[in-house]
């Protein structure tokens, strides 16, 4: 068997490359010289599938110098026979999380790796910025309509009326998709058996397909995926108004920038900035910054710790709540979101 890397990506972002079916955050990249080549392969392939959702296999490996510095590559993990003679070629390149010589090591170690995924600060924040001026070019004025929009389609489907049936439509989509995957099947069946509104964060904060395929549309503004998760939505935000925050409090947020992001948001100073997505933060300052140091950063990259000032008392405020008693398990203590 040749080397084989597999490589995670975040696909889906604004400008990357990714698959008009691939409704994931997270895939999978196998790159193996002899990937159809055996039975083994093939076995590898299917357990490859229990600890992610999407997997994408290609032939050609000599690319790790051409593709370590992209953004889209979060981690390598390198699954060799000879552990000692590749680990010294590893050392070049610090997106490498492990070389493994079996393969329940490297499951173990992808699948601890995509564990508190809600706080993965090299997720690209979605947001959208508006601005209040009269003389606006072109480009401005499209990006203005982009803000109005993504505003007001979350807030009509809010106001639509709940129907008992919204959900299947959703399920039917995600029993197709997971037809393959008996982990994330048995979750869709559980969900589709036990849900109730009222459980709403609980199931957003699991480790689940509801998180990845809700926050991926949102931040990409997928119309389609996001009418099907309209009653999902609508239950966020109620559970979130029922247990706002009645006092202004200090959040944080570690985040991985690339300058260009870091750039725009720099000169929006003073202009309305709204996130597309709902955001997790964390009231301890010093455990954002934990997630902050644990991530690699590239040459086109910085960290950014985010302090947020929010404030209930303020008009048109959208609920915020400290989740920390509604969470389920897979959530972090003190964490707020919006």
């Amino acid at each position: 068997m040749g080397a084989a890397h597999t490589l995670q990506f975040k696909l889906g972002a604004a400008g990357s490359t990714h698959e008009d079916n691939n409704f994931e955050t997270l895939s999978l990249v196998w790159l193996d010289d002899s990937i159809m080549d055996t039975k083994e392969n093939l076995i590898i392939q299917q357990k490859l599938r229990t600890v992610t959702h999407h997997l994408i296999t290609f032939q050609d490996v000599q690319v790790m110098p051409r593709i370590h510095q992209h953004r889209q590559v979060n981690s390598i993990y390198v699954y060799v026979k000879d552990q000692v003679q590749n680990e010294e070629w590893t050392k070049k390149f610090s997106k490498i999380k492990g070389v493994h010589r079996t393969l329940e090591a490297i499951l173990a170690k992808i699948q601890s790796d995509q564990v508190n995924i809600r706080f993965k600060v090299d997720e690209p924040l979605a947001v959208s910025i508006f601005t209040p001026n009269s003389a606006l070019d072109k480009s401005t004025t499209e990006l203005n309509s982009k803000f109005i929009h993504s505003e007001v389609s979350i807030d009509v489907l809010l106001r639509m009326k709940s129907n008992p049936t919204d959900k299947n439509d959703l399920i039917d989509l995600c029993k197709e998709k997971y037809k393959d995957n008996e982990k994330e099947l048995a979750i869709v069946k559980e969900f589709e058996q036990n849900y109730s509104p009222n459980q709403a964060l609980w199931w957003y904060t699991r480790d689940s397909f509801l998180y990845r395929l809700l926050n991926k549309a949102l931040r990409v503004q997928n119309t389609d995926m996001i009418f099907l998760f309209r009653f999902f939505i609508r239950d966020i935000e109620q559970q979130l108004e029922q247990h706002k925050c009645l006092t202004p409090i200090r959040v944080y947020r570690g985040q991985l920038m690339s300058n260009e992001e870091l750039k725009v948001l720099k000169d929006s100073i003073g202009r309305f900035i709204s996130m597309n997505s709902f955001l997790s933060t964390s009231i301890e300052r010093e455990q954002a910054l934990r997630f902050l140091n644990a991530t690699n950063i590239s040459d086109d990259s910085q960290r950014v710790l985010i302090t947020i000032d929010a404030d209930p008392r303020l008009d048109g405020v959208k609920p915020f709540a400290n989740i920390t008693n509604y969470r389920s398990s897979m959530a972090h203590a003190n964490e707020t979101m919006r």
